[in-house]
């Protein structure tokens, strides 16, 4: 019985020790230089000992866009605001806030090429995102009080996430002269992209 328990704890030992090194080489090297053989090394285990926990690079991916999103789901379940619009202001917020505060595993939930990342449309109309599925609660609350347009809940849902993946990106890529006219333009088109949606006569 002790001898079991010794080993499950052995082995969750170790995945945790690669699952640290793989985010530290993400976040020292980038996508780029995540390997196998970088993690390992890393990890100070062979390759070898690494498959042993992690049957290929795309396990290793999963387990670090899963850890992500926890990350992020965390965040988006700690969103105190009860009216519906506010809720969705402090979801932006909070996006803008997890990709300036913890870059790399922003990165890892939502720019990591694993397999097992969540497809339009099926994956999200399931309700397999949380993050999704609160903020189409919180859309189709609005729509019922006649404060939001009539569109699509899903399709908005995804928009307003394009919205802020689309301009953390231009950000990544240096598209700003620096981080404050990044901030500006991200709460701008946050702002702009609700005010859209919302019914004619709904107070700004």
């Amino acid at each position: 019985m002790y001898i079991v328990r010794i080993e499950v704890y052995s082995v969750r030992m170790t995945k945790d020790r690669i699952l640290s090194a793989a985010k530290a080489v993400l976040e020292h090297e980038g996508i780029d230089g995540l390997t196998i053989r970088r993690v390992a090394q890393r990890a100070e285990l062979s390759p070898m000992a690494l498959y042993r926990h992690f049957a290929d690079k795309d396990a290793l991916l999963n387990a670090l866009m899963e850890d992500g999103i926890a990350a992020w789901e965390k965040i988006v379940v700690g969103i105190r605001a009860r009216d519906p619009l506010e809720w969705l202001e402090a979801l932006g917020e909070a996006y803008l806030d997890f990709a300036l505060t913890q870059p790399h595993r922003f990165d890892a939930a939502f720019f990591l090429p694993a397999p097992a990342a969540r497809r339009f449309p099926d994956d999200f109309a399931a309700g397999r995102s949380r993050p999704i599925a609160l903020a189409m609660a919180r859309i189709d609350q609005a729509k019922a009080d006649r404060r939001l347009r009539d569109k699509p809940t899903l399709e908005t849902a995804l928009a307003l996430a394009a919205l802020g993946q689309g301009i953390v990106s231009m950000h990544r890529a240096n598209r700003f002269a620096g981080e404050k006219q990044f901030k500006a333009l991200y709460r701008a088109a946050l702002r702009d992209f609700l005010a859209c949606l919302r019914s004619p006569g709904e107070a700004q």
